[in-house]
C-alpha cells in the first residue's frame, strides 16, 4: 500500500472512530434504523412485529385457539413441508392440492382451515426464533461496536501525525501489532455488519410464502 494511500485510510479510520456514531464509517447505534422506538434493540427498517395475523393473509373461518391440527397427523407433517424456505412456493401450492383432492367432500373445508391453522402457527413459532436470533446478533454487533472504538482510542500513537509521503517503507513497516489488529477487527466487523439487512429480510420472506399458501388452501375449499 502506498503512503498516501496509507494516510488516507487512517485518516478515515480515526474519523470514524472518534465520531462516536460508527465504527469504520458503520453506525454504533441500530437503534436510528428502527422504524418503531419502542423497540431500540431492533435493527431492522420495517417495524418489528413478532406475529404474523392470520387477518392478514387469511379470510377463511376463523382459526383462534384452533389446535385440531395437533392431533391429525397427515396436517401437522404437511404443515411442516409447506413452511420450509427450501420447498419451492410451486411445489407447495401442488401439496396443497393433492392433499385436498383426497379428502372427503363433507370434511374438506375444517381439514384445509386446519392445515392453514397449522402453517400459521409453525411460521410464528420460526418468525420468532429468527427475530430473537436478529436482535441477539445485533446487540453483540453494538457491544463489539463499542470494544473497537476502546481500542482504537488506546492504540499507540494516538494522536500523532499520519504518515506522509516522506514516510519510508522501512517506518511503515514499524506501524504498531496494535493497530494491524484493529483494523483486522474493524474488517471483521463490517463484513458480519453487512448479514443484518440480509438478516432483516427472512421474516418479510416467510411472510409471503405463508400468505401465498394460505391463498392455494383457500382456493381449495367449497366455502
Amino acid at each position: 500500500m502506498s503512503v498516501t494511500k496509507f494516510a488516507v485510510r487512517s485518516a478515515a479510520l480515526g474519523l470514524a472512530l472518534f465520531s462516536g456514531l460508527a465504527v469504520a464509517g458503520l453506525p454504533l447505534a441500530g437503534a436510528a434504523r428502527a422504524a418503531d422506538p419502542a423497540t431500540p434493540d431492533w435493527p431492522c427498517v420495517w417495524r418489528k412485529v413478532v406475529e404474523l395475523d392470520a387477518g392478514t393473509i387469511w379470510d377463511g373461518p376463523s382459526v383462534d385457539g384452533n389446535t385440531q391440527w395437533n392431533s391429525d397427523d397427515k396436517v401437522r407433517k404437511l404443515s411442516q413441508y409447506l413452511i420450509s424456505r427450501r420447498i419451492p412456493v410451486e411445489e407447495a401450492e401442488a401439496a396443497v392440492k393433492k392433499f385436498a383432492s383426497e379428502l372427503p367432500a363433507d370434511t374438506r373445508d375444517q381439514s384445509l382451515t386446519n392445515l392453514f391453522a397449522a402453517v400459521l402457527s409453525r411460521t410464528n413459532t420460526e418468525r420468532k426464533l429468527v427475530i430473537s436470533g436478529i436482535e441477539r446478533f445485533h446487540k453483540r454487533q453494538l457491544a463489539r461496536a463499542k470494544e473497537i472504538e476502546a481500542a482504537g482510542i488506546a492504540l499507540p500513537n494516538q494522536g500523532q501525525s499520519l504518515p506522509t509521503e516522506q514516510t519510508t517503507a522501512t517506518e511503515i513497516d514499524k506501524i504498531p501489532e496494535e493497530e494491524d489488529k484493529y483494523k483486522w477487527e474493524v474488517r471483521v466487523f463490517q463484513e458480519r455488519q453487512q448479514n443484518i439487512p440480509i438478516a432483516c429480510e427472512i421474516p418479510q420472506l416467510m411472510d409471503e410464502r405463508a400468505g401465498a399458501i394460505a391463498r392455494a388452501i383457500r382456493a381449495e375449499m367449497k366455502s
